[in-house]
């Protein structure tokens, strides 16, 4: 059975770290900032039809790899409940074990590491506020879902 692993977590927080870290050891690794980058969006903030896009389209591959037996990591932030439920469903539809890893890191640093970032297709830059008002809005995982965490 495929093993597909979750990360959840603000920009900043590591979850590409872990993803690389994974995909040397040959998970194919599904990231929503590259196919964002990849299809223009430079700014972080992709407009909806895009979003839904590149949510189908990782989604696919999900399901290619997870047939091949490839172990899969979707690197995204899955800030709200509703987004991580429906990756789960569809992990579960295609008969793949799965894994929600959590990625935290204060505040301050995960401003630190944004405002120090080069853009490019794994490092969207946000602007102060931008940041904040993403970190208020984040809808962490509560005792209700399982989930290992990782503090960075």
């Amino acid at each position: 059975m495929a093993q597909v692993t979750l990360l959840c977590g603000p920009a900043g927080a590591g979850k590409t770290t872990i993803a690389r870290e994974l995909e040397a050891a040959g998970a194919v690794v599904l990231s929503f900032d590259r196919e964002a980058w990849a299809r223009g969006v430079r700014d972080g903030r992709p407009s909806r039809e895009l979003v839904e896009a590149v949510d189908a389209d990782l989604h696919e591959r999900m399901r290619d790899a997870v047939a091949a037996g490839r172990p899969v990591v979707v690197d995204a932030s899955m800030a709200a409940r509703w987004v991580r439920d429906e990756w789960r469903a569809r992990c579960d539809a295609v008969g793949a074990s799965h894994e929600l890893v959590v990625v935290r890191a204060e505040r301050a640093r995960l401003h630190d590491r944004v405002e120090a970032r080069t853009p490019g297709p794994d490092a969207v830059r946000l602007e102060h506020d931008a940041l904040d008002a993403y970190l208020d809005g984040f809808e962490w995982p509560g005792d209700d879902e399982p989930h290992a965490l990782v503090e960075t």
